[in-house]
């Protein structure tokens, strides 16, 4: 059979568009840079990690997931130097460990100092931030308000200057131990002294089962973590205002925006979704359900229409 030039044309002009059909996403473009793509070590942000790599994927984008890598001294860097691309941060965790800030109480306020030192610092962009607010909580065990009568922080440091042979166990990890916006923040906040309580070192998502098992009296976490509620603990009120606020927010470097433009717009459909209610019900069902975070966020993903 002889083949003719008008049909070796027209079989490559096919071949061209199944091969473009292949590419599946609205805006990914195959030549641009593949998107490291990264988080923290805790559950909620393995969450959002997870969400961020299921919905560029989606788009049809290039991805190396890269969750789990690390804490903020490690992704700091590595945002810095183009090692990984995009992960979620909190404002209250730059504002006051990079920029050496005094706290910010006010979402929008912390957001735009952030977002405007960032970009001109380390071109690095702050997409939307989260409505949610992931700050520290004070935690004490099931029962410990009724039974000291303390629903206050400022009352438990009282307490302990009242009674120096009451020595609770007070559970926390070594990173917030040192960080700023940790406990040196606190002790200065609320003139306590960490040697009048028995330090519990515990590892990232421990505090909360050393609580419930009574295994310490007082311990640190989140304010969107479900098992608040769910092991019965009491949080007593910071009402000196030692915590900032913390709200989520895709942090991307400023070559992945310029390469694919469209990305912000995307991002940003996420964040608006993640309220205090919607992360402590994601982190739940992790934490207490077992259930794959990965697979929790592609759900909430397809439950809100984000993905198919």
């Amino acid at each position: 059979m002889r083949i003719t030039k008008s049909i070796i044309v027209t079989v490559l002009l096919i071949l061209a568009l199944v091969v473009t059909g292949c590419g599946g996403g609205k805006g990914g473009d195959a030549e641009g840079p593949s998107i490291t793509v990264a988080s923290k070590t805790f559950t909620e942000s393995i969450i959002l990690g997870e969400m961020l790599v299921a919905l560029l994927e989606n788009h049809g984008y290039p991805v190396v997931n890269e969750v789990g890598l690390g804490e903020t001294a490690i992704l700091r860097p590595a945002i810095e130097t183009g090692e990984i691309d995009v992960y979620y941060e909190y404002t209250g965790t730059v504002l006051m460990r990079q920029m050496q800030h005094e706290p910010v109480f006010e979402s929008e306020k912390a957001y735009q100092l952030v977002k405007e030192w960032d970009l001109e610092t380390n071109n690095v962009v702050w997409l939307d931030y989260a409505p949610g607010n992931n700050t520290y909580v004070f935690m004490a065990r099931p029962g410990f308000s009724d039974e000291f009568g303390i629903t206050t922080t400022s009352q438990f440091v009282e307490y302990i200057e009242n009674n120096p042979d009451k020595k609770f166990k007070f559970a926390m990890r070594d990173e917030w131990y040192e960080r700023e916006d940790g406990l040196p923040k606190f002790a200065e906040t609320y003139g306590f002294d960490v040697n009048k309580v028995e330090v519990m070192f515990v590892a990232m998502g421990l505090t909360e089962d050393a609580l419930r098992q009574k295994q310490a009296d007082l311990g640190v976490g989140f304010a969107t973590d479900g098992r608040i509620p769910a092991f019965g603990l009491n949080v007593l009120e910071d009402d000196k205002n030692c915590f900032p606020v913390y709200n989520p927010a895709p942090t991307i470097r400023k070559e992945i925006i310029d390469a694919y433009p469209e990305i912000p717009g995307i991002l940003n459909q996420l964040s608006a979704l993640l309220t205090n209610e919607a992360l402590m019900e994601l982190n739940m069902l992790v934490d207490l359900e077992g259930l794959d975070a990965a697979k929790v966020a592609r759900d909430f993903l397809q439950d809100n229409g984000l993905i198919k």
